[in-house]
C-alpha cells in the first residue's frame, strides 16, 4: 500500500513516545509534540533524577556523621598539640599559706606509724638544738652501737653506729660522751660494763642491748632483769637512763623473740620511768622482719636505717628537759 505522504514529506515524530494507553493530544500524530510528554524530551528520565537526589542525601548524612564523630574523638582525647590551653576565665586557687605556728624551718619528726623512706636523703631535717644545751650521752651496747668505730671511748663515731645522727652539728640532740660497746655482746655483758660507762660522767646513759640475746632461746624477762640491774647502777650515781628497742631479725624464730623482748622492754620502761627510745619500730616490716633495704645481713642496720633509729630516739629525747 502506497504511503499517503510523498518523499520528504514525512512529519516529525515526537522524540519520546508516551506510555502505552496515554491518549493522543489534539488528534493527528504530528500533534504529539504539544502533549506534556514533549516537555520532557530533553530531560533525564524521572527515575534517574530520584536516584541522584537520594544519593546526595545519603552523602550529606554521611558527612554529618563524620563531623559528629570527629568532634567526639577530639573531646575525648583532648588537644594533640603542646600549645597551652586557652584560659577559661576561672580564678586560679591561691597557693597554700604556710602555718604561722611552730618553727618554720623545722620538719615534724617521724613516728613509728610513719612509712620511712629507704633513703636518708628523703628524711626531713630535725629541729635545731644548740650544742651547749644538749645533754652529754654515753652509749652502752653491742655492735649496733659500736658500728665501725675503731676507738669506742673517744674515736670518731661512724654512720654505721645507730646513734650517729644524734650527734650531728645541726640536727643532733645530744653531745657525745663516749661509748662502751663490743661486737656480739649480750645484756649480761652490759651489766658488768655499766659502771665503766657511768665513769665517763654522762648526763644520760643510753642502752641498746638484746639483739644478741634473742639469737638464743632467751626469756624476755631475763633481758629486762639485766636492764634493771643497769638502771640500778645508774640510779646509784644519779644518772637517768634511756633504753632502746631492738631491730627485727630475718630469721622468723629470732624475730618472734625480738618482738617479745621489745614488748617486755616497753612495759618495763613505762613501769620504771625509763626513757623509751623506740628505735626498732621504724625498721620493722608489718609482715615481719626487716623492711626492704634496711639491712645487709639480717642483723645490723644500714646507715639509712641508722638515720631512722636516731630520729626515733630524738623524738623521745626532745621530751625530756635539756641538760638532764
Amino acid at each position: 500500500m502506497a504511503s499517503p505522504y510523498g518523499a520528504g514529506d514525512l512529519p516529525d515524530l515526537p522524540s519520546t513516545v508516551p506510555p502505552r494507553g496515554t491518549p493522543p493530544v489534539g488528534g493527528p500524530l504530528g500533534e504529539w509534540r504539544a502533549s506534556p510528554w514533549a516537555d520532557r524530551a530533553s530531560s533525564v528520565p524521572s527515575g534517574f533524577n530520584g536516584g541522584v537526589i537520594w544519593a546526595w542525601r545519603a552523602l550529606a548524612a554521611l558527612a554529618a556523621v563524620l563531623v559528629l564523630l570527629g568532634i567526639g574523638v577530639a573531646a575525648a582525647t583532648g588537644p594533640t598539640s603542646t600549645a597551652p590551653l586557652l584560659s577559661t576565665g576561672a580564678t586560679p586557687e591561691p597557693d597554700p599559706v604556710p602555718s604561722s605556728t611552730g618553727d618554720a624551718g623545722a620538719q615534724p619528726l617521724p613516728t613509728g606509724s610513719a612509712q620511712p623512706s629507704p633513703s636518708s636523703s628523703d628524711v626531713g631535717p630535725m629541729a635545731f638544738v644548740p650544742v651547749e644545751d644538749r645533754p652529754v650521752a654515753v652509749f652502752l651496747g653491742d655492735s649496733i652501737t659500736r658500728g665501725a668505730t675503731i676507738d669506742p671511748a673517744w674515736g670518731d663515731v661512724t654512720e654505721w653506729s645507730w646513734f650517729y645522727r644524734l650527734l650531728d652539728d645541726t640536727e643532733g640532740v645530744v653531745q657525745y660522751g663516749g661509748m662502751v660497746a663490743e661486737n656480739g655482746m649480750t645484756t649480761s655483758w652490759m651489766v658488768g660494763q655499766a659502771y665503766n660507762a657511768l665513769a665517763l660522767s654522762p648526763d644520760i646513759l643510753i642502752v641498746h642491748g638484746g639483739t644478741n640475746d634473742v639469737s638464743g632461746e632467751v626469756d624476755p624477762a631475763y633481758v629486762v632483769g639485766n636492764l634493771q640491774q643497769i638502771k640500778d647502777a645508774a640510779d646509784s650515781v644519779g644518772v637517768p637512763m634511756a633504753v632502746c628497742t631492738i631491730p627485727p631479725r630475718d630469721d622468723p624464730a629470732a624475730d618472734a623473740r625480738a618482738v617479745a623482748v621489745n614488748a617486755a622492754i616497753r612495759a618495763w620502761a613505762a613501769e620504771e620511768g625509763v626513757v623509751l627510745l623506740d628505735t626498732g619500730e621504724p625498721l620493722r616490716d608489718p609482715m615481719g622482719g626487716w623492711r626492704l633495704g634496711y639491712t645487709n645481713d639480717g642483723l645490723h642496720p644500714t646507715p639509712e636505717a641508722a638515720v631512722l633509729m636516731a630520729r626515733a630516739a630524738a623524738e623521745a629525747l626532745r621530751q625530756i628537759p635539756l641538760g638532764v
